[in-house]
């Protein structure tokens, strides 16, 4: 384990949280701000208006032109997150820079970065655990028993396809990378062993997208990106399981596929087996990457002291 600043820790753990959330509210409002400026000329246009109108009829107008935008605002809900993940990206990274130049500073010793044809394992593993988390999804009914759900739901696939895959598949995961796993996963395992700093965070991350269904996936799967991001010993690898497994929910809706599999109860079953087989594997192959610091002597053979388990793990 590496020791945290010796300031305020409230605000070392939970400070980029606050932020991103500061932050992401600000973009939100600006974008919101631009959609309706830009859209107002058309929405009065769509509103029938009259120098005669009575005051009974000014109202009207007034709440059908305010429905207008507040639909308007609604369509493009996705695009305007993705513009306030942009802003948050920004000013993520900047923390996220300062903190790994604090740790050479400090001359911390941090996990090996594993090599680059490691990531194959991480790609196929955000593949099989998306399919086989919606297919759960799918069996267990939650799907269909959250309200919440079904309306994130049609919120986040009303978009074009090509605005899915760039804004929900692209800008969102790197935007949450860097916040739960760049920033706050780091820093909780600077205080604290892996089990307990991954699974704060990980309870944090499902939390964070309001509903049932999101939070169990959400919280399994942020299990997932916190032990890549420490076999690898880089915020890459996070980042590309999450993206993988975004985009692999995208296709398999927008292709049929994952309908095909929900409508006979023998394809479900086959696909959770085969995922749970193949993720297994893909798992193990993870495990088998050496993220030990350099230099570093886990069996004291060497005559230094040896490490203790929670020192790196």
């Amino acid at each position: 384990m590496n020791k945290a600043p010796g300031k305020n820790r409230f605000w070392y753990l939970f400070g980029p949280f606050l932020i991103y959330w500061g932050v992401e509210f600000v973009g939100a409002m600006i974008a919101s701000l631009v959609l309706v400026i830009v859209s107002v000329p058309e929405v009065i246009q769509s509103v029938t208006w009259t120098d005669s109108m009575t005051n009974e009829e000014f109202t009207q107008a007034a709440v059908q032109m305010q429905t207008a935008l507040m639909d308007m605002v609604a369509r493009y809900q996705v695009q305007m997150l993705a513009a306030a993940a942009l802003l948050t990206i920004h000013v993520l990274s900047a923390l996220y820079r300062r903190d790994r130049k604090q740790e050479a500073l400090q001359h911390l010793p941090v996990n090996k970065k594993a090599p680059l044809s490691q990531y194959v394992w991480t790609l196929l593993l955000g593949i099989v655990v998306c399919i086989g988390g919606n297919v759960l999804i799918v069996m267990t009914n939650l799907a269909f028993v959250s309200e919440s759900y079904q309306n994130t739901s049609a919120v986040f696939y009303a978009p074009g396809f090509a605005v899915q895959v760039v804004c929900l598949g692209l800008i969102m995961p790197v935007s949450e990378e860097l916040l739960f796993r760049g920033l706050l996963f780091k820093r909780c395992r600077a205080l604290m062993g892996f089990l307990p700093a991954a699974l704060s965070i990980s309870i944090l991350f499902g939390f964070s997208h309001g509903n049932l269904v999101q939070f169990l996936y959400a919280m399994g799967l942020g299990m997932l990106l916190a032990y890549v991001c420490e076999k690898y010993g880089s915020l890459k690898a996070p980042i590309l399981l999450h993206v993988t497994a975004n985009l692999t929910s995208l296709i398999i809706t927008e292709t049929g596929l994952l309908d095909w599999l929900c409508t006979a109860f023998l394809r479900l079953a086959v696909a959770v087996v085969a995922c749970a087989f193949l993720g297994a594997v893909m798992f193990v192959l993870i495990q088998r990457i050496d993220e030990k610091p350099e230099g570093t002597d886990p069996t004291g053979d060497s005559g230094n002291t040896p490490l203790t388990r929670d020192m790196f793990r």
